[in-house]
């Protein structure tokens, strides 16, 4: 019989090292902070030396953890690697995808038709909310798509779809059929504030070396769909990415206003996450290959 340490001690390692927690490794493995702790002292009393110096609030690894880590972890991302190729076609047809509401109602959800005519061979299943989900933390997720930021880790693939063009947008009738305003004017209509979009007008303003227009009132909402809509009943500018109101603009209500002195911001706005371990998987390089081409397409 090899003596050799078990696969569960060392796949607790690997997880602790990883996230330099036992708390976090416990989340990922479904297991308590202390099953985690006992494996590793396990396998330090295997080797006969500790494996991390222990900090009050973080692990770090010593030289010998270094070399163990360096040897165990792309070892363990072989085998994942592996058993989620291998997996019957039956286990892996369904794909599980989170993102935020407004990019599931406003961009996604009307362009998954064409998604399932090209791929009718898996199933979806779409969820949303305005918090940001680590992939770590929830196992039942195949890809998630980031607003504002991706959550960056070594075993996490984070791909950007795009530039996005953010713009100040309101109603045709909001200036009278006019869309350029003088930045005096601004402080006599409200800005429209989306809670969770990373461009606030504040950052807009700055941008472009200007102060924030002095308003009595500005509406604030907690996504960028009510925003738009809020926009669309003549509240007030929203200023939004115009991935989000491609609908809006088509059918002209709502329209781009320029604003003295200023331009449309170009960022990334939205990211692309999935396992390292799936990239391979047939579903995940369908849909990764389908959204970023979708993306890509002008309209």
């Amino acid at each position: 019989m090899s003596n050799r340490p078990s696969l569960v001690a060392l796949r607790a390692f690997e997880a602790a090292a990883r996230h330099g927690n036992f708390s976090v490794a416990a989340a990922e493995l479904h297991q308590t902070p202390s099953a985690v702790s006992h494996q590793i002292k396990s396998l330090e009393s295997y080797f006969g030396f500790p494996l991390f110096i222990r900090h009050s609030r973080h692990l770090e690894l010593n030289n010998q953890g270094r070399r163990l880590f360096s040897v165990i972890k792309p070892a363990f991302d072989s085998i994942d690697q592996i058993c989620t190729e291998l997996r019957p076609f039956a286990e892996t047809e369904k794909l599980a995808v989170h993102c935020s509401p407004s990019f599931a109602s406003k961009w996604l959800g009307p362009r998954l038709t064409d998604f399932f005519a090209q791929y009718p061979q898996f199933t979806l299943n779409l969820s949303s909310s305005a918090t940001p989900i680590d992939l770590h933390k929830h196992p039942e997720l195949d890809m998630v798509i980031a607003y504002g930021a991706a959550l960056k880790s070594s075993d996490i693939c984070v791909e950007s779809l795009g530039v996005e063009e953010c713009c100040p947008m309101g109603a045709p009738a909001l200036m009278g059929g006019r869309t350029e305003i003088s930045f005096n004017e601004l402080s006599s209509i409200p800005l429209i504030e989306s809670q969770l979009n990373p461009l606030s007008w504040h950052d807009f303003f700055r941008q472009h070396g200007k102060p924030i227009a002095e308003i009595m009132h500005r509406p604030s909402f907690d996504r960028g769909a009510l925003a738009l809509a809020a926009a669309v009943d003549g509240l007030g500018l929203a200023l939004e990415s115009v991935r989000f109101a491609e609908q809006e603009l088509a059918r002209g209500t709502l329209v781009r206003y320029a604003i003295e002195d200023c331009q449309p911001v170009m960022r990334e706005v939205h990211f692309l996450c999935y396992r390292h371990t799936q990239r391979n998987s047939p579903k995940i390089v369908a849909f990764r290959e389908w959204l970023i081409d979708t993306c890509n397409k002008k309209g």
